[in-house]
């Protein structure tokens, strides 16, 4: 019978994570840098522009295309490689999956982008299973892109299911400062809520609680044998919006000090 695990990527977004965490965490955020290393999806050069400092949409990127290699080389599945052109991962121009991903052309987050492209479904904050997608919003006017890990009481502990007494989330991201941030773990409470923690439990406090998914970007990115061509070719069809250099960037959107840092 068929499980979450034969339509979603969740469970390859994991192991990202803790490859990832293995051997590119802490080496430093920079709002401007983006990718640890440079990296490779088939044919698709991934260049890294300031390695080994990253910051939080390129983040999840690099997430994604860890994770779809590590998808290819257990399964030997290399349509990801072609099922976008090579300029839909690396180009800024108006409209393009990267452009999604970097919330610029009317995107809220990564989740809109793989729901966009074909590639994810979005799905309620209560909805969400580790390996999830969230970009959040703060009351202070800033933002985050991040990969959801669980939801968290108002002591920071973790629950295995969305109910009454989830007070926030822990998430994967990279953020924090220059020499000493980059890929880490961080609590994410909503406003209203920030308590201590143990040491090396760094909180993110104040983060908007909503429905809307213009504050709180949910979604899950789906196996690729579930990825909708007719969906991709309709965002290929479709008007962009504004592109990075026509948008207006709000610098606390892009200051990445969260409550700990």
């Amino acid at each position: 019978m068929p499980t979450d695990d034969d339509y979603y990527f969740n469970a390859y977004l994991i192991r990202a994570v803790d490859e990832i965490d293995t051997n590119w965490a802490g080496l430093g955020y920079d709002a401007s840098s983006a990718y640890t290393h440079d990296l490779h999806l088939g044919s698709t050069l991934f260049k890294a522009t300031h390695p080994p400092w990253t910051m939080c949409v390129a983040a999840q990127m690099e997430l994604i295309v860890t994770a779809l290699n590590l998808y290819a080389a257990e399964t030997g599945d290399s349509s990801p490689d072609t099922f976008l052109p090579s300029y839909e991962w690396t180009s800024l121009r108006p409209g393009t999956f990267k452009d999604w991903v970097w919330v610029n052309s009317g995107s809220r987050g990564t989740a809109d982008a793989l729901a966009r492209f074909g590639m994810g479904v979005l799905t309620k904050f209560s909805e969400l299973t580790p390996g999830s997608f969230i970009n959040l919003n703060r009351v202070t006017g800033s933002g985050h892109a991040t990969l959801f890990l669980g939801y968290l009481d108002e002591k920071g502990a973790l629950i295995n299911e969305y109910g009454p007494s989830v007070a926030g989330f822990k998430y994967y991201s990279s953020q924090g400062i220059t020499d000493n941030g980059g890929f880490g773990y961080r609590y994410a409470f909503f406003d209203g809520t920030c308590p201590l923690l143990p040491d090396g439990h760094k909180r993110d406090c104040g983060i908007i609680k909503s429905d809307n998914q213009k504050y709180l970007n949910t979604g899950k990115m789906l196996m690729p044998t579930q990825w909708s061509k007719e969906q991709r070719d309709l965002a290929f069809s479709s008007e962009p919006e504004k592109s990075l250099a026509e948008n207006s960037i709000n610098p606390a959107y892009l200051d990445q000090t969260t409550t700990d840092d």
